[in-house]
């Protein structure tokens, strides 16, 4: 049969094919515009290569990609010598290819201006340690006279007694050394540095050791390492230094006074460092080097004094927690204690992430501090990579877990013990540079080698190198 098809009707049927052709390509196009708009999202993290920033932010990365579908975390690295001046290239021109940056200590003067001012409705600020919000999460800006809270600790790092426990869970020891000085030799009881020269002269003379408790003698660092280790336990315990300031002010640290005091007749405080509490430090210092290798020959760094102690040559160091996770998975590391310096405190040296103003994913990154600052992760962190966390709540979590290695436990008490109250700041005022430092560090060190006569004139040669650095700084800036 056939059946007759009208022009109308054949209008009808095409004019229905074209409207379904439509509605089809409309749909694909709509699957392909949402497709598009579902490509992930990609935050950047930049940071230095090794511990202890790569692995833990590699793994922070891991775990935020987890909990944010759509979104990818790159973590790039470049050597630790040339990551701030990648970072600083990138800022200055106002670039948004980072999202979030990687300082330090010393470095947060050069990367502060350029990082999004943070408060505590975006992160717990009680739950962490104030010395290590103090040391460098807060800025102090010399042009306004301001100071913002830029940047969240990844970790808690510095300067604290290592000491080797074959030595000092030695009951026999423990008696003689009792019966010699009246003093217990558990480095956790400490009291000053006086009696860690006790130490010294007992291993010593006692032929137990080699050389006594081991300090950084490299010269370029000396100033804000082993210096300032000897030099704040007089500074916290004196107010007309600190001014009731134990951290010192914000961006000087430990090594100026805690106030401008008005004889000095300046913006920014005096050195506190050309003072008899100095004299006393140096002084005690020096002393102190004379039962370690003679620093002409070798200069003891954070590289070789772990395996120095390790190899029974020294009873302790005072070294940085960061020296621990190479050792924390080998059968050294229950050979190892963790005790605060000598008057409960650490010198304090760590490692921050802030979040670029140029950032284009601000949230986002505002999102993985959060994750990065959250106790459960800073847990899983110091499980994992060894990192000392920052936050009370993850001490607590870690010390109560029985579960846990006891070495790790008491790795992470000492920690805790050392960095919960006070801290020893290294200055980050833009104008120490490390120039600056190794010109101090030298007068220093000719004073604990006898090239400089005396512990008085060596650090009036530093304090006048550092007062100088900042007056320039502030002249060229007012100009």
């Amino acid at each position: 049969m056939v059946v007759a098809l009208n022009r109308a009707s054949i209008s009808r049927a095409v004019l229905g094919a074209v409207i379904v052709v439509v509605v089809v390509v409309a749909a694909l196009g709509a699957y392909y515009a949402a497709t598009a708009t579902r490509r992930p999202i990609t935050l950047t993290v930049v940071t230095y290569s090794g511990a202890p920033a790569q692995p833990l932010l590699s793994l922070a990365a891991s775990l935020f990609e987890k909990e944010h579908p759509g979104v990818k975390v790159d973590v790039v690295t470049f050597p630790y010598s040339e990551y701030i001046s990648n970072e600083l290239s990138v800022l200055e021109a106002k670039s948004p290819e980072y999202d979030v940056v990687t300082y330090t200590t010393t470095t947060v003067g050069q990367v502060a201006p350029y990082l999004l001012p943070l408060n505590s409705s975006v992160i717990n600020e009680s739950d962490i340690l104030p010395p290590d919000l103090h040391a460098a999460g807060l800025y102090y800006n010399p042009l306004t006279g301001n100071t913002t809270w830029v940047g969240v600790p990844i970790q808690t790092d510095g300067i604290v007694i290592l000491y080797n426990t074959r030595y000092f869970d030695n009951a026999t020891l423990q008696q003689e050394f009792y019966n010699e000085y009246h003093v217990q030799l558990n480095p956790e009881t400490w009291g000053n540095w006086s009696t860690v020269l006790d130490v010294d002269k007992f291993f010593v003379s006692h032929n137990i050791t080699k050389y006594g408790v081991l300090l950084y003698t490299d010269q370029a660092d000396l100033p804000a390492n082993s210096f300032m280790a000897v030099f704040g336990w007089y500074y916290v315990r004196n107010s007309s230094l600190n001014c009731g300031n134990l951290f010192g002010m914000t961006s000087f640290g430990t090594m100026f006074m805690g106030c401008v005091p008005s004889w000095w007749g300046h913006g920014f405080p005096p050195p506190a460092i050309n003072t008899s509490a100095g004299v006393q430090a140096l002084e005690t210092l020096k002393e102190l080097v004379s039962y370690m290798p003679p620093p002409t020959q070798l200069q003891v760094t954070f590289y070789n004094s772990l395996p120095l102690m390790l190899s029974g040559q020294a009873p302790a160091i005072a070294g940085y927690l960061g020296q621990l996770p190479s050792i924390a998975n080998s059968s050294n590391a229950s050979l190892v204690g963790v005790a605060p310096l000598p008057g409960d405190s650490i010198r304090i040296g760590l490692t921050y992430i802030g979040v670029s103003r140029y950032s284009q994913h601000k949230q986002l990154a505002l999102e993985f501090l959060q994750l990065v600052e959250s106790p459960q992760f800073q847990v899983e962190a110091f499980l994992r990579t060894f990192v000392f966390p920052s936050s009370r709540q993850a001490y607590q979590m870690i010390i109560s877990n029985t579960s846990i290695p006891a070495y790790l436990r008491q790795w992470a008490q000492a920690a805790l013990a050392a960095a919960g109250k006070t801290a020893y700041v290294a200055p980050y005022f833009p104008a120490i540079t490390s120039s600056v430092n190794s010109q101090v560090g030298e007068y220093l060190f000719n004073y604990i080698v006898g090239t400089t006569p005396s512990a008085e004139q060596a650090l009036q040669q530093a304090a006048a190198t550092l007062a100088r650095a900042i007056e320039v700084y502030y002249s060229g800036s007012s100009s």
